[in-house]
């Protein structure tokens, strides 16, 4: 049996773990009830399968983008869930032990404050453990996540920050110096190119094509990366402890939860793709009836979690997190080594004890850089237009300054950048290089979707650029660059 990976334990060979919130992703090709080959590389693995496209798990990943629970491109490949012990015997079947749950166990002792207290604590203590050695990279948005991190940043520790946006008088950018300037942070500023056609075989494969590329936009830096450290401490998930999933009041009514959860979900712009590349292969005609039935079972695992908010919550980390935040790390991995703080254990356990009326609308994080960061609380929070002492005014505090912007851009005849596909799409080479990954004679798309089909598509996205067709071409992308480089 060839094993592709360099994860299993020499000392324990047929032992495998899995950490709670997935980071490393697994696979297991499978004949019949036996495992043929282990992998954490999914490119890799595919020419030890079958290669027998599972289209409901493509449904998903067209319509969420990100695949649910364990299944990939392919019948015969699945990945290894989080927070379970494996073990493989020596007739090369598998099976599962998790060794955690999901749990929302209130704390109904500690108080607001101790609870400020107890995060800053436990922030520190998962920012030190992912700090001890190498030289630290720390990306800065214009988000709280990234400025908590940097409010609890060891002393000691040797940073390089930086922030990139799709020009050089972007707000992100702004922010994300005064941030660094505040904290005495050496900054380096980008401006993101057009860099994915050049290196989109590289791309989907690091992404194992389960996330759509023009997501991971870190790709455009990856050699500076290399070349100024060694570990990028990253803020992910961090919003989604600091904050309550839109259900601390209850669900709407005649609402449920898999319903709701599947409207939060279902990205704009996923029609096109279910009716013309999936619906021929499985002739579902209530795509929203489909999805909520999936999503609906794998709510039920966490049923037990009688906070909806949380229990959506827990789900949403279960699924989103795991195929789809985490495929953004191994772009990161073609320059550095990322580690993710949010994703401590000790954090983790904190956050299931933590009540969402704590966390509504953010108001720990704001609270405790208030506290204990209140030159970072002073500087503008991107999503609020103001600062956090400001910040529930802010989309009225900012109405002028963006009616502003608006009008300049009019009157000068520019368009705003705000997304990564429209950098590298809309462009005489970005439009050459989507004509030759999805109109290329003999590609493996036309198997699927019409090359006259994905032409209107690709002329609607030019005529009048819009999220869901950006969306729609660039998973359409991701796909078909997938097939080519995969199988």
């Amino acid at each position: 049996m060839p094993l592709t990976t360099t994860l299993i334990n020499p000392n324990s060979p047929h032992t495998l773990e899995i950490d709670r919130l997935g980071r490393i992703h697994l696979y297991i090709v499978t004949k019949g009830p036996q495992v043929h080959a282990v992998g954490s590389n999914l490119a890799e693995l595919v020419s030890a399968s079958k290669k027998d496209l599972d289209w409901e798990a493509i449904a998903t990943f067209f319509a969420l983008g990100f695949f649910l629970n364990d299944k990939t491109h392919f019948k015969d490949i699945r990945i290894l869930p989080p927070a379970t012990r494996y073990h493989l015997d020596k007739n090369y079947t598998i099976k599962g032990e998790r060794y955690w749950e999901w749990h929302h166990t209130v704390d109904p002792h500690r108080t607001y404050d101790e609870t400020i207290v107890e995060y800053h604590r436990l922030l520190q203590q998962a920012v030190e453990r992912c700090t001890q050695n190498g030289h630290i990279l720390l990306p800065i948005s214009g988000g709280l996540d990234s400025r908590s991190l940097a409010a609890v940043m060891p002393r000691h520790t040797s940073v390089q920050s930086y922030s990139y946006g799709y020009t050089a008088d972007s707000i992100e950018i702004s922010i994300a110096s005064q941030i660094a300037h505040s904290k005495n942070l050496p900054f380096t500023a980008h401006v993101i190119q057009r860099y994915l056609f050049d290196r989109l075989p590289e791309v989907v494969t690091a992404l194992h094509g389960s996330q759509d590329v023009t997501q991971a936009r870190q790709v455009s830096i990856s050699k500076w990366l290399a070349e100024h450290g060694d570990i990028v401490l990253t803020g992910l998930w961090g919003d989604v402890w600091c904050d309550q999933m839109g259900l601390a009041d209850g669900l709407p009514e005649n609402t449920s939860l898999a319903q709701y959860a599947c409207k939060k979900f279902r990205k704009r712009g996923s029609n096109w793709l279910l009716k013309h590349v999936v619906g021929p292969q499985l002739g579902v005609k209530d795509w929203d009836g489909w999805l909520t039935d999936r999503i609906d079972e794998g709510l039920r695992r966490f049923s037990h979690i009688e906070d909806i908010d949380f229990r959506l919550k827990a789900y949403k980390t279960s699924q989103w997190a795991f195929r789809w935040s985490n495929a953004s790390l191994r772009a990161f991995e073609l320059g550095a080594t990322p580690r993710i703080p949010y994703y401590d254990n000790d954090l983790v356990d904190f956050f299931c004890t933590v009540p969402t009326e704590f966390v509504r609308d953010r108001r720990l994080q704001i609270d405790h850089l208030k506290r204990y960061a209140p030159e970072l609380a002073r500087i503008k929070w991107q999503q609020a237009d103001a600062n956090l002492y400001w910040a529930r005014y802010g989309y009225w505090l900012g109405l002028p300054r963006r009616a502003y912007q608006k009008v300049k851009r009019s009157v000068r005849g520019e368009r705003a950048i705000q997304r990564n596909w429209e950098l590298q799409f809309l462009s005489p080479e970005g439009r050459n290089g989507l004509e030759h990954w999805l109109l290329r004679p003999g590609l493996k798309i036309h198997e699927f979707v019409s090359p006259l089909r994905i032409k209107e598509l690709i002329e609607d996205l030019f005529a009048s650029p819009r999220a869901d067709n950006g969306y729609t071409v660039s998973i359409l992308l991701t796909f078909s660059a997938w097939l080519e480089v995969a199988c």
